[in-house]
């Protein structure tokens, strides 16, 4: 592991993301059919609270393929 970056301001972004697409999920659904994709704020959401994001940045061995 060569890296880790922190990004705790993230979840904040999504929650905000998924709060702006929560009043088009009746169109989202007619649109998408009703699967993950259209119900996706209201699973995702919920488990914002306990997110922590990271971007990790890995280094593959040297000779290794």
């Amino acid at each position: 592991m060569e890296y880790i970056d922190e990004r705790p301001d993230e979840p904040a972004l999504w929650r905000r993301f998924y709060r702006l697409w929560q009043p088009y999920e009746a169109e989202l659904r007619r649109e998408l059919g009703d699967d993950q994709a259209a119900r996706e704020a209201e699973l995702v959401l919920p488990r914002l609270a306990t997110r922590e994001a990271l971007a990790v940045t890995l280094r593959r061995p040297s000779g290794g393929g």
